[in-house]
């Protein structure tokens, strides 16, 4: 049987941890630069902002904040404090996943329609995992080593509360948000309801894949290189994974709550516009507060909406220009 803190595999497992962040963190900045069009969209005005865009884009930032960090300490040619910098790498990846679940929080509060019970779980399990990132910032502890001429982190095993905690949290989030979307039966499994729900199975799946590791190997507790092998990629997947649910469901609100009706030529082949077409779009919307899941108009009847807005769509383009036109104000 493999001896874990036999010097030599110690040796090879740390190796193997660095190794890995580096290539996640590589692959996060890949990610990161060839979305970041979306904010750009919202910076030029081509696509209607919200509030939550600042979770969204906090999210994605302080992940990558957190990766530089990383790669800092691990890289660092000469010595530096390396408990000052264990702790701002701590405090940027906990950053990230308090966003990314606050995301999720939002979702269930207007999913099921700010019910206070519901609201006061979400809310208290989403403050609970952030009390024990805040312990754990307090209790982090690094060193120099000049051997290895990289920070050393020191007691690995402490990670066991807030790794759990947000495996825990994020169970009970899902949760929270699948019966949610369940109580409306058959009317639940079509348009946007049936969406929430397969995003929500999805971000199951990606829990159970990213979180589910990490709390295994320290709850084993083998030797410090697994305890943290697998913390970097839980990191860098729930980013990803948060905000590319972000964006797939801010499209989804803009391209299919309405009918098209074009007024002008639609000069369409396979799909795809074949010139620069200055095009007056009218559509009607039908509005009925059951079909709102991410609304806040709390609405009685059904109402029609009819909208005229100018575009222009570009050639080889298939979806709009800009999204100004998703009326309900939702969490996203």
């Amino acid at each position: 049987m493999t001896n874990f803190h036999d010097p030599k595999v110690e040796q090879d497992d740390a190796l193997a941890f660095v190794k890995l962040l580096h290539v996640m963190g590589g692959l996060y900045i890949w990610e990161y630069f060839t979305s970041i069009w979306f904010e750009w969209q919202i910076i030029t005005g081509r696509r209607r902002s919200r509030w939550t865009i600042w979770l969204y884009s906090g999210c994605r930032l302080a992940a990558l904040l957190a990766m530089i960090l990383v790669f800092v300490g691990f890289d660092a040619a000469h010595p530096l404090d390396c408990k000052v910098w264990l702790i701002s790498v701590y405090f940027f990846a906990y950053l990230a996943f308090v966003f990314a679940s606050a995301l999720i929080v939002l979702r269930i509060v207007a999913i099921w329609e700010r019910n206070l019970i519901v609201i006061t779980i979400a809310l208290s399990a989403w403050l609970v995992n952030i009390a024990f990132y805040v312990r754990s910032m307090a209790r982090a502890d690094a060193v120099w080593d000049p051997a290895a001429n990289t920070c050393l982190i020191l007691h690995t095993e402490r990670s066991i509360e807030p790794v759990t905690i947000t495996l825990v949290e994020d169970f009970i989030l899902l949760a929270l948000m699948l019966s949610g979307l369940r109580r409306y039966g058959e009317a639940g499994m079509f348009g946007l309801w049936r969406f929430l729900y397969y995003q929500g199975l999805f971000w199951l799946a990606l829990v159970t894949v990213a979180e589910i590791p990490p709390t295994v190997f320290i709850l084993l507790d083998l030797n410090d290189g697994l305890n943290l092998m697998f913390q970097v990629p839980e990191l860098i997947m729930m980013a990803v994974g948060a905000s590319r649910i972000y964006r797939c469901l801010a499209d989804y609100t803009c391209m299919s709550e309405f009918n098209w009706n074009d007024e002008k030529s639609w000069a369409v082949t396979g799909g795809i516009m074949s010139d620069v077409v200055p095009t007056t779009i009218r559509f009607e919307e039908t509005i009925n507060s059951s079909q709102r899941p991410l609304g806040d108009l709390e609405m009685s009847h059904t109402e029609t909406e009819t909208h005229t807005i100018e575009r222009t769509r570009s050639k080889n383009s298939n979806k709009p220009e800009n999204c100004t036109f998703t009326e309900f104000d939702s969490p996203v």
